[in-house]
């Protein structure tokens, strides 16, 4: 049996309706049990895709900890056999961190994936005006689509990524652009959340009210074993959403500052206050901003903001945990699939920052390993309900193919068409077997490159080229020169184990060449029609990269392939946001409570198949 590839991007209501379709049958025949099969055995193809690709990302965390950002390319262009929008996330960020000579190639994937975000974004603002119950049926078929929904906080740090890519190549007022996004792309995710938590608790009502699902629930506290204590650590409960980055904010502000947009500027800084109070700069700023862009011609300093990552975003995994369920006058024993967020293992303070004669002192600004948590925390409701969801749908389907295979069985007895009765018997087998394994999926892919926490500073400094010291976490100080201009910049500083990367503002290495070339887009995906390419630029610049100290190891630039095109819209910076203080986090790292779960073991249905139609 063939089994046809373009089903496996099913739209989420024609998922949802499977299952009502699979209940109402009243009468079971060979080729609707065939078909209900097939349309798991697609579920269980596209589940396993979206497993593997995340669990191969997850295999080579360690080279990309070590700063080993060749390989991860090259486990990226591997992993992914659909070039989405995680695809390039990844890439893009990875390509970033190589080095000034590959900002071009990271700016364009980075602005595929931002395209890719501005149609979700359009299509999930769509869903929102329509009826609720395209949201029920997006909350039961989440997860099943090889189509990636950006994560809150993942949107937040795309934006913040491509405006340092914009810096690093002397484009302030692209930079601006992409500090304009992020207002307007949270009221959609608010929007979402809201309608989710809506949604989540309808679709439970409805399906407490179905004899075959009165079972379901969409509480995490009533599946045992589940190691809740994860997403339940001080720093998650301080935060008060998932989506509101401090770091971009703040970084927002910053830019418009430099362009002498006051009125702009000051919405930044507040919002960064407002969700991080104790951040000393963060108040400083906000008192000297008039002052500062009144005088912002005639400085005779490099006015420079010192942006630090650190650490590495905790891996979410698969893990499987058995459940007793009651089922009519009995109880079943099923296995559900849910998302796990590891436990902190690497994170740093940056020890040691130094340019010229004066040290710096970074403070935490953003904490994006606990917004992942958070932003997990959210989700649980969501995924318990459709995980257990799904097993009873799965539990009701094989009770009735069992008892149709039955009775045409009993109704042929030994007669010449006892052949059918017997591929009813199979088929009947096969989903008792798998459908429970095809529905239970759960969606485990995140952005893997992405930083535990950034630590922000800044700082007066004198003009020209500067020597930059600092502390990397495996104890070794190295060292390399920065050029700073009269005015404003940036130097990015993202910190592996033992090499870390150095980006400037306005760097010559990272601008592209002057006669841009037209490219063709890359960025595609399922179902969803991409706005005309712009042009980028795609030929690396000769210039050599910044001498860095023997204690850092340069990976060799590889040349990417894939180009994108940048939407045109510039949607307006809209303030009227109102977020709560929160206290300083508890640096110790959350606790791990691993019993009663097992790891994720894909089913292996093509061979029953196989067996089955051979």
């Amino acid at each position: 049996m063939q089994l046809n590839t373009p089903l496996i991007r099913l739209k989420a209501p024609i998922i949802a309706h499977l299952y009502t379709e699979i209940l109402s049958l009243p009468k079971f025949s060979a080729f609707e049990i065939s078909k209900c099969t097939a349309a798991l055995a697609v579920l269980l193809l596209v589940g396993c895709a979206t497993q593997n690709q995340q669990l191969r990302m997850n295999e080579s965390k360690e080279q990309f900890k070590n700063g080993d950002l060749q390989n991860s390319v090259a486990t990226i262009q591997g992993a992914f056999k659909d070039k989405n929008t995680l695809y390039y996330m990844e890439l893009g960020e990875v390509q970033r961190l190589q080095g000034p000579t590959q900002i071009p190639s990271s700016t364009q994937n980075l602005l595929a994936a931002d395209q890719l975000v501005e149609q979700w974004e359009v299509t999930t603002s769509d869903m929102l005006k329509r009826s609720a119950s395209n949201i029920s049926s997006y909350v039961l078929s989440e997860g099943l689509s090889s189509t990636y929904d950006p994560k809150p906080y993942e949107v937040s740090f795309l934006s913040q990524a491509l405006a340092l890519n914009h810096l690093a190549q002397g484009r302030w007022n692209d930079a601006m652009v992409e500090a304009k996004k992020m207002a307007q792309r949270e009221k959609v995710i608010e929007s979402l959340i809201q309608s989710k938590v809506s949604a989540v608790s309808k679709v439970e009502q409805e399906q407490q009210s179905n004899p075959n699902t009165k079972a379901a629930t969409s509480r995490i506290e009533n599946i045992n074993g589940y190691p809740i204590n994860l997403l339940d650590d001080e720093e998650t409960r301080a935060l008060k959403n998932s989506y509101q980055n401090p770091a971009a904010y703040y970084l927002s502000g910053f830019i418009h500052e430099s362009q002498g947009e006051t009125s702009l500027a000051a919405p930044g800084y507040r919002l960064a206050i407002e969700l991080r109070p104790q951040v000393d700069f963060f108040k400083t700023s906000i008192a000297k901003l008039e002052s500062n862009v009144a005088n912002r011609d005639k400085k005779s300093f490099a006015d420079t903001l010192i942006v630090i990552d650190t650490g590495f975003i905790p891996k979410i995994i698969p893990y499987q945990i058995s459940q007793s369920v009651p089922m009519g006058v009995n109880s079943k024993l099923i296995t559900l699939t849910f998302p796990v967020i590891e436990r902190s293992t690497e994170r740093y303070r940056p020890a040691f920052i130094q340019l010229g004669d004066k040290v710096a002192n970074p403070e935490l600004v953003a904490n994006l390993d606990a917004m992942a948590r958070k932003n997990l925390r959210d989700e649980m409701p969501g995924y318990v309900l459709r995980a257990t969801s799904r097993a009873l749908v799965s539990l009701a389907a094989q009770y009735a193919a069992d008892q149709a295979a039955q009775q045409a069985a009993n109704r042929r007895g030994q007669n010449n068409q006892n052949g059918s009765a017997a591929l009813i018997g199979a088929i009947a087998g096969m989903i008792t077997g798998y459908s429970l394994q095809a529905i239970n999926v759960t969606d485990v892919r995140h952005w893997s490159t992405l930083p535990a926490q950034t630590y922000m500073a800044r700082m007066g400094l004198p003009i020209g080229q500067t020597v930059l010291r600092y502390t990397l976490p495996s104890g070794v100080t190295a060292s390399q020169t920065v050029n700073l201009v009269g005015g404003y910049n940036v130097v990015y500083i993202r910190m592996f184990r033992n090499r870390a990367t150095v980006l400037t503002s306005n760097d010559p290495a990272a601008l592209p060449p002057k006669a841009p070339a037209s490219i063709s887009p890359v960025a595609t995906a399922p179902a969803v029609l991409v706005p005309p390419p712009m042009n980028l630029p795609v030929t690396v610049p000769a210039t050599a990269p910044v001498a860095v100290p023997s204690t850092k190891v340069e990976p060799t630039p590889v040349s990417n392939p894939a180009s994108s095109s940048a939407s045109n819209a510039k949607p307006n910076f809209n303030p009227n946001l109102n977020p709560n203080p929160n206290p300083e986090p508890n640096i110790a790292p959350a606790s791990s409570n691993m019993e009663g779960v097992r790891s994720y073991e894909p089913p292996n249905l093509l061979n029953s198949l196989q067996q089955l139609f051979n």
